[in-house]
């Protein structure tokens, strides 16, 4: 096999990896990702759980597999619900730069946004997997 194949191969592994493990965002994320998973932590985990599942208030996954995310099918649909209904208790305690944040962390750790990368505020066309 190719050195250039064996490498796109292991940082497909590594994103994988860290797109499924841990809270947080891992070392060398965007500026944007890791703020995103400090206010996940804050504001999110409490109902959607620390890995964004098996919670009481909300088990069902938010990423990964048999993940709910899909349903937004965009990230600005996702930000968009984001920005009308969370955190549900008062949308309007975190700001549109924040929720875009989480945004960017949520679709980091379900794999549609590399660890490395940002996204405008208010979300974009990416698609969710």
């Amino acid at each position: 096999m190719s050195k250039l194949f064996l490498s796109v191969l292991a940082l497909s592994f590594s994103t994988l990896v860290h797109a499924q493990s841990g809270p947080g965002a891992p070392a060398g994320a965007s500026a944007q990702i890791a703020e995103g998973a400090k206010l996940y932590q804050q504001n999110c985990a409490m109902c959607h759980g620390e890995n964004g599942r098996d919670a009481a208030a909300f088990p069902r996954p938010i990423w990964g597999q048999g993940q709910d995310i899909k349903k937004f099918q965009t990230a600005k649909g996702l930000f968009d619900y984001l920005q009308m209904l969370m955190p549900f208790d008062d949308p309007n305690k975190i700001n549109n730069q924040q929720k875009t944040s989480i945004a960017a962390f949520m679709l980091f750790k379900n794999g549609d946004l590399a660890a490395n990368k940002s996204m405008p505020v208010g979300g974009d066309s990416t698609q969710i997997k």
